[in-house]
This record gives C-alpha cells, structure tokens and sequence, in this order.
C-alpha cells in the first residue's frame, strides 16, 4: 500500500505540475505529515522534487526528469495500450496513436536493458566492445525459455570440435571467469550441464513444456568446465606483460624473482592456455611443466616452417 501511495503521489505531481499537499493528503486519505514523509522518499530515491512556499506554492519536478520506463511491467504496459486502442475509434485526433507508438518504443528499450545489469556500483554488459549485441539474440531466446519453462534444440560444438544436436531445458544463465554460459538439463547426457554460449551455433524454441526437476547450480560452479584436468603452470616474464598477466591470472599469483617476475597458478582447457601464453611472445619463458613448453616450441616452429 505506502509503495502505491508513493508512485500515486508521483504520477499526481507529474500529470499536475505543481500539486500542495493538502490536495495529496485528501486525494490518498493520508495525513499532510505522511504526505511529506512520502516526499522525502521520492528524494531519496533520486526524483528532483522542487519544495515552494507561499499562495501559489506545492510540489513540483524538475523539467527534465522522466518517468523511467522500467516502473511499468510488460503486462501493464501490454494492457494501457489495449486500452488505447479500445478508445481510437472515440478521438480521431493522432494522440492515442503517439502514446502507443512511444509505449512500445519504451518497451522494446526495455527489453534491451534485460541484457545489462547496473547499479550504482556494478555494470555487467553481456555485449563485447567490438560486438554490442553478441550474445543478445541467443540470450533472447534462452530467457523466454527460462521464463515459460520450455524446452530448447540446440546444436552445439565442444571443445575438441565435436557437434551435436541437443534437447535442453535451460534453467539459469551464468557468468564465471568473464565467460557466459547456460546451466540447465541435456537430455542427451540426462544429466545438468553447462553450455558455453559462444560454442552454440544455433537455438531453436521448441513447443515442450518442461517441470523443474531439483538441481543446484552453485555444486556445479564448484568443479571445472568440460572436466578438463588441472595444469599447474609456473612461468618468468618481463614487466612488459606484467600488467596483462595480473589482469588473466590475479595480482596474488605474481611475485618477483630477480629483475624479472614469476607466476604460478592453476588452469585448465590446455589449449586455452596454450593460446594464451603464446600470446605473450618473447616476453615470457615457460618453466613448467614441460609439456607446455613443447608444445609452444613445437608451436613457433609451425609457425616458422609456415612464414
């Protein structure tokens, strides 16, 4: 009931101008004290509420300030434009017609937001800063999946290049080591997997509705992705590269040998690690283990016989 009266109050002074409180304590059959109370939330909340004295004074907005659309769900806003629609025929004037366009415009912005977290002190952009819109479009589908609990045919191709057709039932997506994936049941391996969104080609929305079944994919986050083995790698590089090091593997796996540095942690995906030390070029040298450091000579020597 107060967050109603509170968005009440604010819709009143937006569609109003200037409202006193006496008005808005009549209007919601509250008291002028609760009337200010209210106020003050809304300031706090971040809506620049203007306070005038006088005759001719009450409570107003500044000019600039819009009702952000996220206030109004899919359904209400869903449900307004019906409504105008209804009423086309009883104004021939193009107003109904302006709002409806601008509430749909609003919720499409909407629906873009849904692929972007932020608040005052976190950002989480699905998209790349070559590619805004990666991963949007899958995204799209997996949560109206997720939404209305129906089934997914994914095709799929793993790490080692192998593809295959799925039946998924998508439960959650997840964010972990900067990589997006998709936690739910493979009816291929019967049993809950996570799905890298990058190695999916293509998702289809199937007509199958699905039940829960009980999961947790927190005990899923605790192992490492695809099983792949652990590989403890140590390597020396030049300061260089330090900050890029301490950017992949953490300040606290870096320390100082001499005039050069040192990291040590543990990995995994073998060919992902690979990749990346060889990116390093000349400025690290691998000290461990030695099939790592075959396996990059072994490497430049292609690249050599190739130039």
């Amino acid at each position: 009931m107060q967050q109603s009266v509170i968005f009440g109050i604010l819709l009143t002074i937006l569609n109003h101008r200037k409202v006193k409180r006496e008005y808005l304590a009549e209007k919601f059959e509250v008291s002028t004290r609760t009337v200010q109370r209210y106020i003050d939330v809304l300031g706090e909340a971040g809506v620049p509420i203007i306070s005038t004295r006088g005759k001719n004074g009450g409570f107003s907005v500044t000019d600039d300030f819009k009702l952000d659309s996220s206030f109004f769900t899919e359904a209400e806003v869903a449900r307004i434009i019906s409504c105008l629609n209804a009423m086309r025929p009883n104004y021939p004037d193009s107003i109904c017609r302006d709002v409806t366009d601008k509430l749909l415009n609003a919720s499409r912005n909407k629906q873009e937001e849904k692929y972007l977290v932020r608040s005052d002190s976190l950002v989480i952009d699905v998209g790349s800063w070559n590619n805004p819109l990666q991963y949007r479009g899958k995204m799209q589908v997996i949560n109206k999946a997720i939404e209305t609990n129906t089934s997914v045919i994914l095709q799929y191709v793993d790490a080692k290049e192998y593809k295959s057709q799925r039946k998924f039932d998508p439960y959650s997506l997840v964010l972990k080591e900067g990589v997006w994936y998709v936690y739910g049941f493979c009816y291929l391996r019967n049993d809950f997997r996570l799905f890298r969104l990058a190695r999916i080609k293509s998702l289809t929305l199937t007509e199958e509705a699905f039940e829960k079944r009980p999961s947790d994919v927190y005990e899923k986050l605790k192992g490492n992705f695809d099983d792949n083995p652990p590989i403890d790698v140590e390597f020396e590089f030049y300061n260089t590269v330090l900050a890029e090091v301490e950017e992949w593997l953490g300040t606290e796996a870096v320390s100082e040998r001499g005039t050069q540095y040192v990291a040590k942690a543990t990995l995994y995906d073998e060919k992902i690690v690979l990749s990346k030390l060889l990116s390093f070029g000349s400025s690290i040298k691998v000290i461990s283990p030695k099939y790592m450091k075959d396996a990059i000579k072994k490497e430049c020597q292609l690249v050599l016989k190739n130039w």
